[in-house]
């Protein structure tokens, strides 16, 4: 799990906190641009910069559940050489069994009890590709209290955010 889900919880007003020490940002952490409801935050970590497309979920069911805030991210960490890494924090403790929904397609999760990133790596291409061409994607859990949940997120901005979040974490030119 090289960082995958980084353990973070963003909170979409330019606060990150990651898990692992090594990545915690020792400088600014900022959003630098909104696209409908995905958000683009920098990040300056002891390890370089994490750039990150950033969303909530648009709908939670069931509703009325005692949980915390929820993120879908996609991560680029050039130190890492990492692009378009997906994961999520629930907002709560869940147990095995994750599944995200996009486009008529499914995509098991794996993870711990509160974080998640696509089960199969080779898979990861083609569920941000679908994300970039649908309008709405679901994450469906159960809690470790045995209440099934299904939050639901908006995907409109998302690929200018993807796209926004690349630029800032590009490659910096070579130098001989």
């Amino acid at each position: 799990m090289p960082l995958r889900a980084a353990g973070a919880l963003l909170t979409l007003a330019c606060s990150i906190g990651l898990a692992a020490a090594e990545d915690r940002p020792s400088g600014t952490t900022r959003t630098v641009a909104r696209h409908a409801d995905w958000s683009v935050i920098v990040a300056e970590t002891n390890r370089g910069r994490h750039c990150y497309a950033a969303a909530r979920p648009q709908a939670r069911r069931p509703e009325g559940a005692v949980r915390g805030p929820a993120f879908v991210f996609v991560t680029t960490r050039p130190v890492d050489r990492v692009r378009d890494e997906f994961s999520v924090e629930f907002g709560f403790e869940v147990t095995t069994g994750a599944m995200l929904s996009v486009g008529g397609e499914t995509f098991p999760l794996a993870g711990d009890a509160v974080g998640a990133w696509i089960g199969d790596l080779a898979d990861e291409a083609r569920l941000v590709a679908a994300m970039q061409g649908n309008a709405h994607m679901q994450i469906r859990s159960m809690s470790v209290l045995g209440e099934e949940t299904t939050d639901t997120y908006a995907l409109a901005g998302f690929a200018e955010a993807l796209a926004r979040a690349g630029r800032e974490c590009a490659d910096p030119p070579a130098t001989s």
